[in-house]
């Protein structure tokens, strides 16, 4: 009877404590829906039917389940960082939506990063305080190939949102994707290294940049001239 009645107590106290995540499946439906791997001025991304995707329900969904969402709900660094990252990229899809059609999520001007983007529990966050306050300050750069500004020289948005089951492995491949997509991210031309902006915006983040770049570059010349490969702000549509 003791040890029944101790399981009894502790099973209670485990789902209190249990952390939770949002129903993402709107924001996954909206993904598979709208997001296609293409070409564009010479740029291999994943590119957005922003024109489809204004009408659908479904990103009006994510948006508000996202938005409704009790952070306090989030326990773990992962449920944190997860969700921020696809906070930011939903608020930037409805920063595009907002002025639709655009030629460039900057079409007016950079203050755009500052403007409110989203209501996250009732406080309101723009693209750069989710970046720079919420997960830059978790230190892990591969931040930085998850959220997606919406313009061709990102990283590709993701075709499914990010969990902290998943997180790991979703970092690990969107930063080995992006460093192997030599239209953006990062290529060689005989002993010279041309890299994203990205690599000299944040590079604090990265610490030793070249020897990040190698975790998911092979063969990379050991004392080459770098070059920024420069960023394309066009819509990824």
């Amino acid at each position: 009877m003791k040890i029944l009645f101790a399981l009894f107590v502790v099973v209670p106290a485990f789902t209190i404590l249990k952390a939770e995540e949002p129903d993402y499946s709107a924001f996954n439906r909206v993904l598979k829906r709208h997001v296609r791997a293409g070409k564009k001025t010479g740029i291999h991304a994943h590119l957005i039917n922003y024109r489809a995707l204004k009408g659908d329900a479904d990103f009006t969904a994510a948006l508000q389940t996202i938005s409704a969402f009790d952070t306090a709900k989030l326990k773990t660094r992962a449920e944190k960082m997860a969700f921020y990252i696809n906070a930011y990229n939903i608020a930037a899809i409805a920063k595009v939506l907002e002025k639709y059609p655009l030629a460039s999520i900057r079409a007016s001007g950079d203050g755009v990063w500052k403007e409110t983007a989203i209501a996250l529990a009732g406080k309101p966050y723009s693209l750069d305080g989710i970046e720079n306050q919420v997960l830059r300050p978790m230190r892990d750069a591969r931040i930085h190939f998850a959220i997606v500004c919406a313009s061709l020289s990102c990283p590709d948005l993701h075709t499914e949102a990010y969990t902290a089951a998943k997180l790991q492995a979703q970092l690990e491949a969107q930063t080995r994707a992006f460093l192997a997509n030599e239209s953006k991210g990062l290529r060689i031309e005989g002993n010279r290294i041309l890299q994203s902006e990205i690599f000299v915006w944040f590079k604090e983040d990265f610490g030793d940049v070249a020897a990040f770049q190698a975790r998911y570059r092979k063969g990379l010349p050991a004392s080459g001239e770098r070059l920024q490969i420069l960023y394309n702000w066009q819509l990824n549509e």
